[in-house]
Formats: C-alpha cells, structure tokens, sequence
C-alpha cells in the first residue's frame, strides 16, 4: 500500500473543515469512515482513504476513536498532525492511537 503524503491529507483535511462545524466533526468523520468505505468527502477528492494498518475498512469504533484522537493531535501546535513527516508509517498520533493508516486509493 502506498502511503497518502502530507499536503494531500492536509488539504483532504481543510476541504472537510470547510464542510462541517468543528461541533459536529467526530460524527461526519465516525460516521463516513466507517460506512463509506474509510472516505470523507474530502478523502475521495483528494484520493486517500483511512485503512487499519491490516488495510481492512474502519468499524465505527476504531473510526470514533480516530476522531475523538484528533484532539489530542492538534494539542500541542498540532505536534500530533506533522508527526505524519518523519514517522517511517506516515502516522499521526491519531492514526498510531487508533492503529490507522490514511493510504493513496
């Protein structure tokens, strides 16, 4: 599986930002993820999905986890998001917190 880079997730990122309050974030991305094959709206633009580190498709819970993680990503000047860079498996603390990989389709 080839690996998403950082600037397509990033702008996958902003495209959903712009789509959903931050309020009602966790949902649209548990809910997506998890029912719509690991896509956001924002993900099938950009041509990445979210994947276990298996490469099998989200259950909600795995996805809610992801989600709820991103917080703790964005924490420390979003420490957590640029962790992606030099992680040998391009993981956020999200993704190595709920065992995801965000990989090209």
């Amino acid at each position: 599986m080839k690996k998403a880079g950082f600037w397509s997730r990033w702008f996958a990122m902003v495209i959903d930002n712009i789509l959903c309050l931050w309020v009602f974030w966790i949902i649209y991305e548990t809910i997506l993820v998890s029912q719509w094959g690991g896509y956001t709206v924002g993900k099938k633009i950009m041509g990445i999905k979210v994947v276990t580190t298996k490469g099998k498709q989200l259950d909600w819970v795995t996805a809610f986890v992801r989600s709820v993680s991103k917080a703790l990503s964005g924490m420390f000047l979003l420490l957590g998001y640029f962790w992606m860079l030099w992680d040998e498996n391009s993981q956020t603390w999200h993704d190595k917190i709920a065992e995801t990989l965000v990989v090209e389709v």
